[in-house]
Order: structure tokens, then sequence, then C-alpha cells
């Protein structure tokens, strides 16, 4: 479905150099996210007599997506050129057609998703959908919910700025991954060289989310979209409770979060172990989507009202 807008602009030019400035405002309205795919007339116009008055549309460009309730603005210049020796005997009438496209039917680049090697400019908490199994980018209304868990299609936000000259973009998946797992088990913490006595009843952090980790790894081992991980991203944390842990994550094809990176993201600079205030709503706010928090009883609303961390908290020895 393609909707077509029209704009019509009077310009009333009063002497050879003067500059009119307007500024157009086109919102989604409709459903479902689209593309301003194309705005024509302004080429048109411009070739047409008076040629000594020309147009120029700032801030457009190609495959521009509008979401629902969004609202993208433009600036239109117009000048009368200073070097004029002769005011038009005609108005000069300039016709804006805009064409804005649904995304379910076109624009099978997908331009809203970043590829491996994009080139674009992220900010941090910016929204993007890609699949990473398919390895190509992926819409909106196809993404994972606790309703289809078969889809691998996700939400993602960026969670460090990238630049033009980045080959890569760093993403946080907006929900845990499909079913439940300790940070560490009793079970690992043994395999490891742990005692159940060192574990205690609320668990020791002492080896790292090593539980974690195993469901990390098999929940993403079918991901060929993203960048497998090498040596030279392991990392030490402090375990909380003294001493530290190092997480070898070569070979994976992604990694846990920490809680300085979300610190950063709350503005806050150091990371202790407790709860972080001030995160922004997108860090968490697909965490418990569809699920019903009154009920205890609702095994989706835990499974995903949060994710863990690669760093042990001080306060509970066994979690993240």
């Amino acid at each position: 479905m393609v909707n077509e807008h029209q704009i019509d602009l009077v310009v009333d030019m009063k002497k050879p150099g003067a500059t009119g400035v307007y500024e157009i405002s086109v919102e989604n309205t409709g459903k479902l996210d689209g593309y301003i795919t194309d705005i024509t007339g302004l080429e048109e116009t411009n070739a047409s007599e008076p040629t000594d008055i020309q147009f120029q549309l700032l801030n457009f460009k190609e495959d521009q997506k509008i979401r629902v309730g969004e609202v993208k603005k433009f600036v239109l210049i117009v000048t009368w050129d200073e070097e004029a020796t002769t005011i038009p005997k005609t108005s000069k009438n300039l016709t804006l057609d805009l064409t804005v496209t649904q995304y379910s039917e076109q624009h099978q680049d997908r331009p809203d998703i970043p590829e491996a090697s994009g080139k674009i400019e992220y900010a941090i908490g910016d929204e993007v959908y890609f699949d990473p199994v398919k390895d190509q980018r992926c819409y909106s209304d196809e993404a994972w919910t606790l309703d289809d868990k078969s889809r691998t299609c996700y939400k993602w936000n960026v969670i460090k700025m990238s630049d033009s000259s980045s080959d890569t973009v760093e993403l946080l998946l907006d929900h845990d991954l499909p079913g439940t797992t300790a940070w560490v088990s009793l079970e690992d913490y043994q395999v490891a060289g742990g005692t159940e006595e060192e574990y205690g009843t609320m668990g020791n952090n002492k080896y790292g989310p090593i539980t974690a980790l195993k469901h990390l790894k098999q929940g993403t081992d079918s991901w060929n979209g993203v960048v497998t991980l090498t040596s030279a991203d392991n990392v030490t944390r402090e375990n909380g409770i003294g001493g530290n842990y190092t997480i070898n994550y070569e070979g994976y094809k992604a990694r846990l979060i920490s809680g300085q990176e979300l610190a950063d993201i709350a503005g806050e600079l150091d990371w202790n172990g407790n709860t972080i205030e001030g995160l922004p709503t997108w860090t968490y706010s697909n965490m418990a989507i569809s699920a019903d928090a009154s009920d205890i009883s609702d095994n989706d609303f835990y499974e995903h009202v949060n994710y863990l961390t690669d760093s042990a908290q001080s306060s509970h020895p066994g979690s993240m």
C-alpha cells in the first residue's frame, strides 16, 4: 500500500536576494512503520520559469524511516537570485509529492538494521531489528515475542556509540534468551572445584557466571550474523567477596553485559554490585512483554523479567 500526500506552497518574493525558509512536518498517523521513499516536484519546479527563483530541500534522504506516531521535519529554502535584473511576470508555485510506503511490502534491503559493515553512525539506545540466525535484516512485526518464541528476528538497542569509520556496532538484545538458568548452579560450582559447604544456600560467585555462560553458549551457537569473539574479548571481574574470576569468551557468538556498562548507560560512574538507578526503559522494557506481573505463577514473566550480567553482585553471591 502506498499513500501519497501532497504539499502545496505559494511563495511571495518581494525583491531579488530575498529568501524564505519553511519547515515541513510529516507525521505517520497510521498503524505501521513506513518509509518516505520519495519527494518529487522540486527539480521540475526549479527548471521552470522564472528560473531566478529556486527551491532547496534540506534533511531529506531516500528511504527515511518514519515510525508510527513519529514526525519528520524538513526545511525548504526559497531564494530569489540577487543578480536578477527583471521582475517575474508570473508566479512560481511549488508542489511537492511525498510517497510513503509501508515497509511490509517493499524495502527488502531493510535500511533500519545495521549490516556487519554498515558504515552508519549509531547513538546509544538506537533501536534496530536483526535476525542473527539468518544473518539478515528483519521487520519489527516479525520480531520474537512471548507468543511466538520460534522467531529469530530480534529487537536490539545500541549500547556503544559508533561512527561511519566503524565496521561493527555493539547491540543489547532487548530480552533474555529462552529458558531459565542460574548465574551459577551448585552442580557447576562443584565441577569447578568448589564444595557444597562453600556454595551455601545462596550460591558463591567466586568462579563467575559459569552456568549462565553455558546457557549463553548453547543459545547463540546458531547465530551466523555476528562477530565470533576471540581471546581478546576475555574479561576479568571482581567477584564481590574478594579475588577475581576471568571469563573466557573465545568462540562465543555473544557475551553478557557488564554491570559497569549498565552504569555507564545510566550515567553513573561506578558499578557497586547493587541496583543501578536511572536506567533508560529500553534496557529492560521488553523483559516481561505480554506477561502478567501480578501472577507469580507466570513462568513467562519470571523467565523474562531480567537478564544476567557478567559482574557479580556483592550483596548476593549467587547472582549477577
